[in-house]
C-alpha cells in the first residue's frame, strides 16, 4: 500500500529531522549559555521580539515533532506490512526457512580417531 511512497516519506522524515535539530539548537536555553541565535547580534533577534521569537520557535518545534512522529509511524507501518522482507544492511534474504533435519535416518558410524603420532624430540638433544 505505501510501498511506492516509502522513499518519499523517508526523504521527508530526514528533512524534518534536520530542521528539528536546527530549531532545537537555535532556541534559548533557560539555564545555561543561551541559544545559538540569541542576543542582539544574530539569529532572529531583529525580526521578532523575545516573547514572539520563543512562541514561534516553540510552535514550529511542536509541529515538526508531530510531523516527525507521523512519518516514523508511517515508515514503521509500511515496513511491517510489506510483502517482501529484506535485511536493512546488505546481504541476501532467505525466502524459505531451512529444511529441518530428519531424525528418522539411520545413524552413520564414525571411524575411530587415529592414534596420535609419537612426539618428536627437538633436534640437538
Amino acid at each position: 500500500m505505501l510501498g511506492a511512497l516509502v522513499p518519499v516519506i523517508l526523504a521527508v522524515h530526514v528533512i524534518i529531522a534536520v530542521f528539528l535539530v536546527g530549531l532545537i539548537l537555535t532556541q534559548k536555553n533557560e539555564g545555561g549559555l543561551g541559544g545559538l541565535g540569541g542576543g542582539a547580534s544574530g539569529g532572529m533577534a531583529g525580526f521578532l521580539s523575545g516573547r514572539a521569537q520563543a512562541n514561534l520557535l516553540t510552535r514550529a518545534t511542536k509541529w515538526l515533532a508531530v510531523a516527525f512522529f507521523c512519518t516514523s509511524l508511517a515508515l514503521a507501518y509500511a515496513d511491517s506490512h510489506s510483502a517482501k522482507r529484506e535485511p536493512l544492511v546488505g546481504g541476501t534474504s532467505t525466502s524459505a526457512p531451512a529444511a529441518p533435519v530428519s531424525t528418522d535416518s539411520v545413524p552413520v558410524e564414525q571411524p575411530a580417531p587415529a592414534a596420535p603420532a609419537e612426539p618428536v624430540a627437538p633436534s640437538g638433544q
